[in-house]
């Protein structure tokens, strides 16, 4: 083999060896730093009342980046909107519509009636009660999860 042959194919060797070096591996220890790890558990909603239902969630997030919930979708309703409820001044309890909710690092958010929850909107007949349906969250910096949520009646909300 000529010199500069050999040269060539220890080059080429050298910058495949690289590019393997960074791919990953078994040894993975999962996001890096600054990254959130979100866990989302506990998914259920309520029987539609007046045209809608409310569904409940926790999201943990593991990691230590911040990471926002943007968005919530399923096809089992025109659309999913992130609301809390608040308590006005005069005692009348008023639902608020949010455009994101902040999943610190290290904490877990949890979606509950009569504060923070997400409201289906004008659910269909999957949304009944001992039904099952999926709905997709998004995040800012997360990839999309999807979770099945137990349609179960109002009062029987996971409370913990």
């Amino acid at each position: 083999m000529s010199p500069r042959r050999a040269l060539r194919t220890g080059v080429l060797l050298a910058a495949v060896g690289l590019a393997l070096a960074g791919c990953g591996g078994e040894g993975d220890a999962g996001p890096g730093p600054g990254a959130p790890d979100l866990r989302v558990s506990a998914a259920q909603a309520s029987a539609p009342v007046a045209g809608t239902s409310q569904l409940v969630v926790s999201i943990e997030n593991r990691g230590d980046g911040d990471d926002r919930l943007v968005a919530a979708e399923t096809d089992a309703a025109l659309a999913v909107e992130i609301h809390r409820t608040v308590i006005e001044d005069d005692g009348r309890a008023v639902m608020r519509l949010l455009e994101d909710v902040v999943l610190p690092a290290g904490d877990t958010v949890r979606f509950r009636p009569g504060g923070l929850h997400l409201m289906v909107v004008v659910p269909d007949e999957r949304v009944v009660l001992g039904g099952t349906f999926d709905v997709t969250l998004r995040f800012e910096r997360s990839a999309p999860v999807t979770v099945t949520a137990e349609v179960v009646d109002l009062l029987d909300l996971v409370e913990d």
